[in-house]
């Protein structure tokens, strides 16, 4: 996730806030600044949603951009799949505290596929809400069932393991999303306001004015994220790719055809996602998908593929390469945003 260590903008504009705000809890036990709710290693954690500080129907994150969408009152941090959540993936406290209130034992499992209305009142799922010093408030949602390590009125502190990130209550995809308050008012740990008070002029992909600097040297702002990409040889379909399958780095030559995809978070109107295949020989082609939908439709989650049959008995042996462009826009540059080679022997 690296953000780039705080310029003499960002130190202003920290200062600022905090005479806004009133964040007096600076100077006592442990306040802000503070540290990331996630223990992502190897850069396994994506943030594939901020907060929305657009108060109508459009979206607009910290930073003006759109990785948002309409109403989010929180920060996604996103693991790539299932898999990768049974392994765990630990969510830790941003600074010292005690809880205040937890939920256990919701099922983990893509709400998508529930019928509507049953997750009315759990859709936090399995969650901790933590009370810190200064009036402040975290709130950790969709965690793995089984793996909360607390209980009400248990101390914490910062960096203390309390979770694993899950796929409970209302969430598609495994992730964290966390919440933060002053005062019991929505706080965005990024612009450092009020849920839709983020003034446009103070954007920058570098705010980051609530977290710690060990936590800035960890974050990076996308445009769009590559939430998943591999090879299969059949056709994907998105529960699937969710649950980890598809992410093939060997296949027999025999194999009946051969997928290329791609699963992409925050795709705004008018994006366009390339995906390309090439085989040993340099032969292969590519196909373009351009974004046709409104910014204000919720999660903007859309996978694609393109594919080859095999050409008589068996594949040719060697690599295979599959590459993911994104371009902003019809006349935006192309910027490779993910990359994987397959072999066939």
């Amino acid at each position: 996730m690296s953000i780039p260590s705080g310029s003499g903008r960002l130190w202003t504009l920290a200062l600022s806030v905090f005479a806004t705000l009133s964040f007096g809890g600076m100077a006592q036990a442990d306040g802000p600044p503070f540290d990331l709710p996630v223990d992502c290693q190897n850069g396994v954690c994506d943030i594939v949603h901020y907060v929305d500080h657009d108060a109508g129907p459009e979206i607009r994150d910290f930073a003006c951009g759109t990785t948002t969408y309409d109403g989010h009152r929180g920060t996604d941090f996103s693991i790539p799949d299932e898999a990768t959540m049974l392994d765990g993936v630990s969510v830790r406290a941003i600074a010292d505290g005690t809880v205040k209130a937890l939920r256990e034992g919701v099922e983990d499992i893509d709400s998508g596929r529930m019928e509507k209305g049953s997750l009315e009142g759990i859709e936090c799922g399995n969650g901790v809400l933590i009370d810190h010093d200064g009036g402040w408030q975290s709130q950790y949602c969709h965690l793995r069932r089984g793996s909360i390590t607390l209980k009400k009125g248990d101390r914490v502190s910062r960096g203390q393991m309390i979770a694993e990130i899950g796929m409970s209550g209302q969430a598609t995809f495994p992730h964290l999303h966390f919440n933060l308050r002053k005062d019991d008012q929505l706080v965005d740990p990024f612009s450092g306001t009020a849920m839709g008070a983020s003034n446009q002029n103070d954007c920058s992909v570098d705010n980051a004015v609530l977290w710690s600097s060990s936590a800035r040297a960890q974050l990076t702002y996308n445009e769009i994220t590559l939430y998943g990409h591999g090879f299969s040889m059949a056709r994907p379909n998105a529960s699937d790719l969710k649950r980890g399958y598809g992410k093939e780095l060997e296949l027999p030559n025999t194999a009946p055809g051969l997928y290329f995809w791609a699963y992409l978070i925050g795709a705004n109107n008018d994006d366009v996602i390339r995906l390309s295949l090439q085989t040993p020989n340099g032969k292969g082609g590519h196909r373009d998908f351009v974004i046709d939908l409104p910014n204000d439709q919720g999660p903007r989650a859309k996978w694609f593929f393109i594919n080859m049959d095999r050409p008589g008995d068996t594949w040719q042996a060697g690599a295979y390469q599959g590459r993911v462009l994104f371009a902003r826009g019809a006349n935006a540059p192309w910027v490779e945003i993910g990359a994987t080679e397959l072999h066939i022997r």
